[in-house]
């Protein structure tokens, strides 16, 4: 009977909030206090996924001798590949709904088109990038295992340097344009592998990190003061609010990882199985995070149609925002878990583990 890790049940409900919370104060950052302070509180937001993910991955597979990799690519790859397929054709038609209203059927081959286009980098839509890295990593992961198996610490150590680097390479070209750009640097898996082994490395060391936490609490969250500080200075100081590839959001990552997990493994429990909200939106987190962007910007647009421009303004604009994509897209994902959708589209169906 495997043992179930509600600590990253919490983690993983959490952390798809704070993509939602990202993406619906990003248009405040510059106009809001709030909006700015709460958007890059939650930059640990999308590393923090690869960083479930390659713990999850590793974990459920650390007493195994070996790894049979086509099984592996089959199971992995098509829980992935199917609804970011469905979802690049949404994002397609939807980008051009104005196109296929004036043309009707005869924009279809520029729809046919566009949605190839899209396919390669994730270009869709704004946040389907993260499935292009996935993809990536997960290509990588027998590999990375085997290497996290026989030399952990150099496996850490050099991915790190290979994600802090190409992560100083984007923010330095960002700030100064010194540096030949990489191109779509968010869709190349560098720019994100340390995280994803920093998550196979502590499925690893479980039991000897969660010790180490425990005996040092208050440096941890002094560390996470520190590196949320450092954050809010570099955003506001070089204007790069809107990047969370540099390397004060990778500072920020791990010590909120720690800082997380050490909250959610200590905080007391009255139950340790059933279900419950946090189990159920750890579950479709991925459907949350992928229907919510198109959620969040039907709302926005909707408004403006109907000559109301004032609904979403100020501080008390963008918290209905944000309360409206959450809950809009929380009722949907739960109607959605229903019906023989839910798969397709990245969720889980309902009465299913």
């Amino acid at each position: 009977m495997k043992q179930r890790l509600y600590a990253f049940d919490d983690i993983r409900a959490f952390a798809a909030l704070s993509v939602i919370a990202i993406h619906a104060t990003a248009p405040y950052v510059t106009a809001e206090p709030v909006g700015f302070v709460w958007n890059q509180f939650m930059r640990y937001a999308v590393p923090l996924f690869i960083i479930l993910s390659g713990f999850l991955l590793y974990y459920a597979d650390r007493k195994k001798d070996h790894l049979k990799y086509g099984q592996f690519m089959r199971k992995r790859l098509t829980k992935i590949f199917i609804p970011y397929l469905i979802w690049t054709l949404i994002y397609t038609l939807y980008k051009m709904r104005e196109e296929l209203a004036d043309k009707g059927t005869e924009a279809l081959p520029d729809v046919g088109w566009a949605f190839l286009c899209f396919l390669p980098d994730g270009s869709a839509f704004v946040h389907l990038y993260f499935l292009i890295i996935m993809f990536q990593l997960y290509l990588l992961y027998p590999a990375l295992r085997l290497w996290v198996k026989r030399r952990a610490n150099q496996a850490l150590f050099i991915s790190f340097l290979c994600t802090f680097l190409t992560q100083t390479w984007v923010y330095v070209h960002s700030v100064t344009e010194w540096f030949i750009e990489i191109p779509q640097a968010t869709r190349i898996f560098p720019v994100w592998l340390f995280f994803f082994v920093l998550g196979m490395y502590t499925a690893q060391y479980k039991g000897r990190w969660e010790a180490w936490l425990k005996r040092n609490d208050i440096l941890l969250a002094f560390c996470w003061l520190i590196s949320i500080v450092i954050l809010l200075a570099d955003s506001w100081i070089t204007e790069t609010y809107g990047a969370s590839i540099k390397p004060t959001v990778v500072l920020y990552t791990i010590t909120s990882y720690f800082l997380f997990y050490h909250v959610c493994t200590s905080r007391p429990r009255r139950k340790q199985q059933g279900g419950g909200f946090i189990q159920w939106l750890s579950a479709q987190s991925f459907l949350v995070f992928l229907l919510h962007p198109l959620i969040l910007t039907v709302l926005r647009i909707l408004p403006r149609e109907y000559g109301d421009d004032v609904i979403w303004e100020g501080t008390g604009g963008m918290l209905g925002l944000f309360a409206a994509t959450t809950g809009i897209t929380l009722l949907l994902t739960y109607i959605i878990s229903f019906t023989p959708l839910a798969s397709i589209l990245g969720g889980v169906r309902a009465g299913k583990k």
